[in-house]
């Protein structure tokens, strides 16, 4: 049973980890396209201030936000996976 939870769990990790790098990547290119240069650099430093820009700025960064947004859920499914089977 608990291998079952490890390969559900690497899946969706691994998914959500791949958005949300992504969307990260897309979100400072985004950024530093319009001149923001403080989030743009700072977003390739620590990828989850990308969700604060998102958020603040739906209008220019919807795309690259759905995958951002979409990444930190399942990555929170996967935490929720792992701790209710007992793993971590």
């Amino acid at each position: 049973m608990v291998q079952n939870i490890i390969v559900v769990a690497l899946l969706t990790g691994s998914i959500g980890l791949m958005l949300l790098v992504i969307g990260s990547i897309f979100t400072a290119v985004v950024a530093l396209g319009n001149k923001q240069h403080l989030f743009g650099w700072s977003v390739f430093l620590f990828f989850p201030i990308s969700l604060i820009y998102c958020a603040m700025n739906w209008d220019k960064a919807s795309y690259s936000g759905k995958m951002v947004y979409s990444g930190a859920f399942l990555l929170t499914v996967t935490a929720i996976i792992l701790k209710a089977g007992g793993v971590i």
